[in-house]
């Protein structure tokens, strides 16, 4: 269990946010709008000629002079405040789901990409954290107390892994191959769903700087790393089984259409067409697990954070508590979509590595 969670632990660190331009800040404007509710005025000093000399806005951040604006929206030389677009006000609170670089200088260059220690960094090292400490302290208790389950916390551990050992991996795989494979899916299970939860916490006041917590699944390259960990498993599953050479054989079904020449050359032509197709399909299933988790996550909290938008948008009472209100319908639902979420990959993945090592089903 726990070489396994180092392991995903490692690969999802390396992959997640690799892009620079997922990095990038948004509008300082609209960060500020969000942050006061509306665009603030700013009160310029004035010279006893008349000339405004410097706007200073009220986030207390350095003001312009008495011809441009500075990065926050301070006011020109007349003291008006610059408007902020609708867009710019959507755009600053669908921040909260990106990554945040905590560096400018990137702990690792490949080529052309540079890799930033990012708040979805931070999500998953915590998560991979509380997965380690909490089966770490698990596994002392069972020691300690045999197999009797003592507290509620114990008891909902215990009830989870033996739903995911029992009615998962080996109802799917048997109980020969699943228990090699079980610490994998087990962390992969335990994994996802911390970090499911993590974005339905509320972000607080001094977390803000930080823009955490957040959701680590939202967020593609995280996603892909787990993809990537399936992909690796069904490869390692089927050529331990089967052997390379049987692996790539048995990537296609058999196909016997007879003894004769022509059945032959039939055989060859259809094995021809059939093989790109499997291997495409081989490569589709980790795209479809990282676009499948990746797009779930992000659907639901983007939903959230527009009904939060249109609050600020309109800036009504009554649009207000009904925003509120379906929110707070939606959280409870995005509560269900997290287990909902981590239970489909994991079982996706016990289906793909199963199917690879037994090839006859």
């Amino acid at each position: 269990m726990i070489q396994a969670a180092i392991a995903i632990c490692a690969l999802l660190f390396a992959l997640a946010e690799p892009l620079p331009a997922a990095v990038a800040p948004f509008p300082a404007a609209a960060v500020a709008a969000i942050a006061g509710g509306v665009a603030q005025e700013s009160t310029p000093a004035v010279e006893p000629g008349g000339h405004a000399v410097a706007g200073h806005s009220s986030d207390g951040h350095a003001a312009a002079d008495g011809h441009g604006a500075d990065s926050h929206g301070a006011a020109d030389g007349h003291g008006a405040a610059s408007p902020v677009s609708s867009s710019d006000m959507m755009t600053g609170i669908y921040q909260h789901l990106f990554a945040h670089a905590y560096t400018h200088e990137p702990y690792l260059q490949i080529g052309p990409i540079p890799f930033h220690f990012t708040n979805h960094n931070l999500a998953l090292l915590i998560a991979a954290t509380i997965v380690l400490l909490a089966f770490g302290w698990l596994a002392r208790q069972r020691k300690k107390g045999g197999l009797i389950a003592r507290g509620p916390l114990q008891n909902c551990l215990e009830a989870l892994v033996a739903f995911v050992k029992n009615d998962m991996v080996y109802a799917n795989m048997g109980e020969h191959h699943g228990r090699k494979f079980l610490p994998l899916f087990l962390t992969q299970f335990f994994c996802i769903l911390i970090m499911n939860l993590f974005g339905i916490l509320p972000n607080f006041d001094f977390f803000r700087s930080m823009h955490f917590p957040t959701t680590a699944t939202a967020n593609f390259w995280v996603t892909g790393g787990l993809a990537l960990t399936t992909f690796t498993a069904i490869l390692y599953g089927g050529i331990k089984e089967q052997g390379l050479g049987h692996y790539i054989v048995g990537l296609a079904p058999p196909i016997h259409l007879g003894d004769s020449a022509g059945m032959k050359l039939m055989r060859v032509a259809i094995l021809c067409i059939m093989y790109p197709i499997e291997v495409m399909g081989l490569i589709i299933k980790p795209i479809a697990l990282t676009i499948r988790l990746f797009a779930n996550m992000l659907g639901g909290h983007l939903a959230m954070l527009t009904v939060y938008g249109l609050i600020y948008l309109f800036q009504s009472y009554a649009i207000g508590a009904v925003g509120v209100g379906f929110n707070a319908f939606l959280t409870f639902l995005e509560l269900l979509v997290a287990f909902i979420q981590a239970y489909i990959f994991t079982y996706l993945s016990i289906l793909f590595v199963g199917a690879a090592v037994h090839p006859e089903h």
